[in-house]
């Protein structure tokens, strides 16, 4: 065989060689767009799932929704407490908080200052409306997901205007505070807010039509138009608290000491 011949032969293996080569490793790249271009789907998938109505939110929630007993369109604020109907209501001090059931610091608000609140309350020294949001949904939408409880901030949320319809709002407002999970994320399963709001007081018949309207998501549009509220005011945290409109310091609203003073003294003025 002659020279040129085996140099021919061996370019023709050289450039088969290269051509494998260079399948072998398209194959490779192909597979991991593959891959990539899959777990995009299913992040995604997602956060549509977890956050249906933040998106567009302006053009697809109507203002119209069914309210929870007692509920205006003008705040969507939960209104507690006798001194609404007071016929001095408008001289008693209102304090409005804006609070996520999935936020840490809220929870840490309400052992900090809900028993003090709940006294000026039950005496009816106070107005309290709780403006609620669910931004954490956002937030926490892939380890909510991951715990098997997507749309926790708005599920809880839903199971409040529920509880308020029962004449509960209260206790399950506190209830679902104080069984937040320890680990920010885990998030709340329908399971747990039916047992919250057992515990809260609705029983028999009462807690049926809590769970049908729970689970039916009868308040959703609430909850979105809520939402949305919070999202125009450009509240920059949770829990916020206003004091006849006036924002309170973080210093006063953890301090139930000082927060009473405060609201005393709005009484006075």
């Amino acid at each position: 065989m002659s020279q040129e011949n085996m140099s021919a032969k061996a370019a023709k293996a050289a450039a088969a060689a290269a051509r494998q080569e260079a399948a072998a490793v398209e194959q490779k790249r192909q597979r991991k767009i593959r891959i990539i271009g899959g777990l995009v789907v299913v992040v995604v998938m997602a956060s549509l799932i977890a956050i249906p109505f933040l998106t567009n939110k302006d053009a697809i929630i109507p203002t119209d929704s069914a309210l929870p007993t007692g509920v205006t369109s003008d705040t969507y604020g939960v209104k507690v407490g006798s001194a609404w109907t007071a016929t001095d209501a408008d001289k008693i001090p209102l304090l409005q908080i804006w609070e996520d059931f999935q936020c840490p610091a809220c929870a840490r608000f309400e052992v900090a200052a809900g028993s003090a609140i709940q006294e000026l309350i039950d005496a009816g020294k106070l107005r309290v409306e709780y403006r609620p949001t669910i931004f954490l949904d956002k937030n926490l939408v892939s380890s909510n997901t991951a715990a098997g409880n997507p749309n926790s901030s708005q599920r809880a949320t839903l199971g409040f205007g529920c509880a308020v319809d029962a004449n509960a709002a209260e206790k399950y407002h506190a209830g679902v505070f104080a069984s937040q999970p320890a680990e920010e994320g885990a998030g709340f399963s329908t399971d747990t807010l039916v047992s919250i709001a057992e515990s809260s007081g609705i029983t028999g018949d009462a807690l049926d039509s809590f769970t049908d309207c729970l689970t039916s998501e009868k308040y959703a549009g609430w909850v979105a138009n809520s939402y949305a509220a919070f999202d125009s005011a450009g509240v920059s945290s949770t829990p916020t608290g206003l004091l006849n409109g006036t924002e309170l310091s973080g210093d006063v609203l953890f301090d139930p000491i000082q927060l009473t003073a405060a609201i005393e003294a709005a009484a006075k003025s």
